[in-house]
């Protein structure tokens, strides 16, 4: 056990030297003369990589896409439709129906307006280009427990509800109201008449709401209540326009009516949210030739998004671990460099801000399974300049090569994948932690060196292992 503490500390002081200098030739040397039980090694070895089709990825995420815009990097037009469902929390209530104005004659609650709103905290295009859309009302749910890809369309999988009197509204809009620092928000009323599924028919959506919570205040209870048994949820849809696409953070339902408070009449609002306790998908429509001629360069890789193209990188797992099969692999670093982007167009799309690197052979358990990065078999890596760069990778060969000698090795053994993700956090006691991991459905591309036929540098990744001495 005493050999053992030595070997960390040794390993922790050789940590700290290499990252203070450049010059790791002596590090065994120094180490050894001090330690004469622990010996240390470096090594370097090129990886391989090459871009691929990411096709449709799982779309379940915190916002969606609303519009159409022209890649500035390849001149192709990428799509974005959006359905969302209506999160009830705990404990929601509508005013007492004692205090509403709004009554009929005959004794009936109503709602004065109600509308929907897409709120978006950025876009990307023109604010001033004109879009349009269509407002859908589903039928019946999408089901949870599911999943579900980018290339998810309600309408061609029948969950539009196409009844007389149910939504469908068209919608004319542009992103001119948005403003450094606040929300915009792509509004649609919903005062035309509605009829529910029962052939009742009131003067608005909103009136709609207010009857059923208070004739059916069980519905309300939750979000699947409310969803299976009030409102499925919305499907909006880009019919036509070019030049814009918003990045939409939420969805909310606004009720509006009147009560008396204090002798005055007061306007009051009831929201009904969609947010990530409910499904809220994104449909991508991307050109797929686009992609296929940006995968063909192999003078660099590609990361882009949403639903475009990740990176592939091969390990040498074998050259690495040949001859040090019973040595400690104690750390193994690589870094992706970024190309900086040659096209100089004012709409060009942002760099992704995180990557994760994950087995290939994990990725569809991973987000099946809602997993985060574990440091053994995936792992996080944010831009840093003009580089992503994973410190230590070492987990992960030992996990490819331990595979590999038992015999479970599949085809893509040594293969993992870069891909662009967004991540949610939790802060508990002043400790912040990861909670959730999405793909990154938001407009990114990035180029990276590397590619069969890379003109730069080669990719390297560096290692450093250590044993006990026989003497």
């Amino acid at each position: 056990m005493k050999l053992k503490h030595l070997a960390a500390l040794s390993l922790l002081f050789s940590m700290t030297f290499a990252a203070c200098s450049d010059n790791t030739d002596t590090i065994g040397q120094s180490l050894t003369d001090n330690m004469d039980h622990v010996q240390i090694y470096t090594d370097t070895f090129t990886v391989t990589t090459r871009s691929i089709e990411a096709g449709a990825v799982v779309s379940r995420t915190q916002t969606g896409l609303i519009g159409r815009i022209k890649d500035p990097e390849t001149g192709a037009y990428i799509t974005g439709d959006m359905m969302t469902q209506l999160h009830i929390p705990e404990g929601f209530y509508m005013i007492s129906k004692d205090s509403l104005i709004n009554v009929s004659p005959d004794g009936q609650i109503y709602a004065d307006s109600c509308s929907i709103r897409y709120y978006y905290n950025s876009f990307l295009g023109d604010s001033l280009a004109t879009m349009k859309a269509t407002l859908y009302e589903l039928e019946k749910p999408v089901e949870e427990g599911q999943r579900y890809y980018s290339d998810f369309d309600p309408i061609e999988k029948g969950y539009i509800r196409t009844a007389e009197g149910a939504i469908k509204k068209q919608k004319s809009y542009t992103l001119h109201d948005y403003t450094i620092g606040k929300s915009g928000s792509i509004k649609i009323s919903l005062n035309d008449p509605y009829t529910d599924r029962n052939g009742k028919t009131y003067n608005n959506y909103g009136t709609y709401l207010m009857r059923s919570y208070y004739e059916h205040p069980e519905y309300y209870k939750n979000s699947q209540k409310f969803i299976y048994n009030v409102c499925p949820g919305f499907f909006l849809k880009t019919d036509a326009g070019i030049g814009s696409m918003a990045n939409i953070v939420f969805t909310e339902i606004d009720i509006y009516f009147h009560t008396y408070r204090n002798d005055s009449t007061i306007v009051n609002t009831i929201p009904i949210s969609g947010t990530e306790e409910v499904l809220q998908l994104t449909k991508v429509s991307n050109d797929n030739e686009a992609i296929k001629q940006l995968v063909s360069d192999n003078t660099c890789t590609y990361l882009k998004t949403p639903a475009g193209i990740f990176t592939e990188m091969t390990i040498p797992v074998e050259k690495i671990m040949n001859g040090h099969a019973n040595d400690t692999l104690n750390t193994a670093k690589v870094a992706l460099t970024r190309i900086n982007n040659i096209i100089k167009d004012n709409n060009q799309m942002k760099t992704p801000s995180t990557v994760m690197m994950i087995l290939k052979d994990s990725v569809d358990v991973f987000f099946d399974k809602n997993k985060v990065p574990n440091n053994r078999d995936s792992f996080l890596a944010l831009t840093s300049g003009n580089t992503y760069t994973f410190n230590n990778i070492s987990n992960l060969i030992r996990l490819m090569y331990r595979h590999k000698q038992e015999g479970k090795a599949s085809e893509d053994w040594d293969k993992v994948l870069i891909i662009p993700v967004t991540t949610t956090t939790q802060t508990l006691n002043n400790t912040t932690t990861i909670v959730k991991v999405d793909y990154d459905m938001s407009l990114t591309s990035t180029r990276l060196v590397g590619g069969s036929e890379n003109p730069h540098n080669d990719i390297t990744l560096s290692v450093i292992y250590s044993k006990f001495s026989d003497h």
